[in-house]
């Protein structure tokens, strides 16, 4: 009755909250602004096309390496988006001609190498690593997986088997079902929102996967991140020169005014995703612009303030901490180049699910972020600005910031002037942009618990099961 008494004067009398100092653990706590210079990265672009991102460190003798193709699933146009996954798990282990099958790897292994592929929605990421002492060893060996790459049909037929066996087996984590129905929602009628089937797998040929794998090797825009103890001059002539293609397939463009059209069309209703589980997970997802919007700096800081902050945040410590109504709760953001996520979660008991998702959309609404004080907001920016040190831990991420600024448009100088831009913010920017973005009711909302839960939760509920 005490809890009862207690979120009725939260829900009813909110003033209360707003008025309310950062949890006594960590108010008294002061971040100071980090000192650091972001180190100098060279750039080149060779003959051959392929640009070149590069910062050295010579204190260890390994070259470490990440080709980005762009040429990912969003290339796919009608095919199956299964086709992207079966590829990316075979390709290695099938090897080239020159090194069939185990070879490949083994061989590389035997020099201390390492190799990898990743296909992504925007690109092919090819990585590798090797002792600078084995370069002349290793090196043929790499050069063959771009000449004469193959596809061996059993070793597809076995990965078509593991892939099958994943497909069967991720409903069982409420979370990662949750957050694949809640996409399925956003990302609707586009590659993103489409998951994979054990119908579509099992149809794919070996004509379509050599198709997509020549496509991918036929990419002419091509960008190398090199870090580590590497000799620049090996890598200026080690790639062929390709010639663009005339008929290349168009590309899938997701867009922000794509995602917000479904977020209008599923909003007004709860989407129960029907599992027996004692810990349900709540999520709540919208619409963000893209990375290179001005909002970008607001953002970040009113989503840590409100859920990515960990314990100093409104979420952990409204929902968990105060009321022990989670396990864990929070929110994330992610830009892309044309739109940005944000979702809103929280994991709890199923009997705790009504609670949860009330508090979860009082604490954003417009009155709590109007309140927020000054010392919030700069406790805020210390901490995003301390973080962001971490973006330089090692080279290879700092590359990889770098690439990211340019394949999202990011303006010139967007690493050296992030904390400048950070400090700028001020409440009334939060105020904007909690009002704009951070609105309840423009979000779509997933649960996965028992059907049971129906009857508990307000609003129009739609009754999903986990392969609808």
């Amino acid at each position: 009755m005490k809890n009862f008494t207690i979120l009725s004067l939260f829900l009813f009398c909110l003033t209360s909250l707003f008025s309310r100092e950062m949890g006594e653990f960590v108010k008294d706590v002061k971040i100071k602004p980090l000192e650091f210079q972001v180190p100098e990265i060279k750039s080149l672009q060779t003959d051959s096309g392929v640009e070149i991102y590069s910062l050295g460190n010579s204190e260890f003798p390994i070259v470490y390496a990440d080709l980005y193709i762009y040429h990912g699933k969003k290339h796919l146009g009608k095919r199956p988006v299964e086709i992207g996954k079966l590829l990316e798990d075979s390709w290695e282990l099938s090897g080239t001609k020159s090194y069939p099958n185990e070879k490949f790897l083994q061989d590389l292994e035997y020099y201390g190498a390492t190799f990898s592929v990743s296909i992504d929605y925007e690109k092919t990421i090819i990585s590798w690593s090797y002792l600078r002492n084995e370069e002349s060893k290793v090196l043929p060996i790499l050069k063959s997986f771009f000449l004469e790459s193959s596809l061996d049909e059993s070793i597809v037929a076995t990965v078509r088997g593991k892939i099958a066996e994943e497909i069967k087996r991720r409903n069982d984590s409420p979370t990662g079902l949750g957050s694949r129905k809640a996409k399925e929602a956003l990302f609707l009628g586009t590659i993103l929102g489409t998951s994979m089937s054990l119908d579509s797998l099992s149809k794919i040929t070996t004509n379509e996967l050599l198709e997509f794998q020549s496509e991918i090797l036929s990419e002419p825009k091509r960008r190398l991140l090199l870090t580590g103890d590497f000799d620049l001059s090996v890598w200026k002539d080690f790639f062929p020169k390709l010639i663009p293609k005339s008929n290349s397939r168009p590309e899938e463009v997701v867009e922000s005014r794509l995602l917000s059209k479904n977020v209008e069309n599923f909003k007004k209703e709860i989407r129960l995703v029907e599992k027996d589980v004692n810990q349900s997970f709540v999520s709540m997802f919208g619409v963000l612009p893209k990375h290179d919007h001005p909002d970008f700096y607001a953002i970040q800081i009113l989503n840590y303030i409100i859920g990515a902050g960990g314990f100093n945040s409104y979420y952990m410590r409204e929902i968990r901490n105060n009321r022990g109504l989670a396990y864990s709760a929070g929110s994330n953001t992610e830009f892309q180049e044309n739109y940005g996520v944000l979702q809103f979660y929280a994991m709890t008991k199923t009997e705790s699910v009504p609670e949860v998702l009330n508090l979860m959309k009082e604490l954003i609404q417009t009155q709590l972020i109007s309140n927020l004080k000054e010392d919030e907001l700069i406790r805020a920016k210390n901490a995003i600005q301390n973080q962001f040190v971490f973006q330089f831990e090692d080279a290879r991420r700092t590359l990889a910031s770098e690439v990211r600024r340019k394949d999202h448009n990011m303006p010139v100088g967007y690493l050296l002037d992030f904390r400048k831009n950070i400090e700028a913010v001020s409440l009334d920017d939060l105020k904007r942009v909690g009002k704009t973005y951070f609105k309840s009711d423009s979000l779509i909302v997933t649960i996965v618990g028992p059907k049971s839960l129906e009857s508990n939760l307000k609003g129009q509920v739609k009754i999903m099961n986990p392969e609808d």
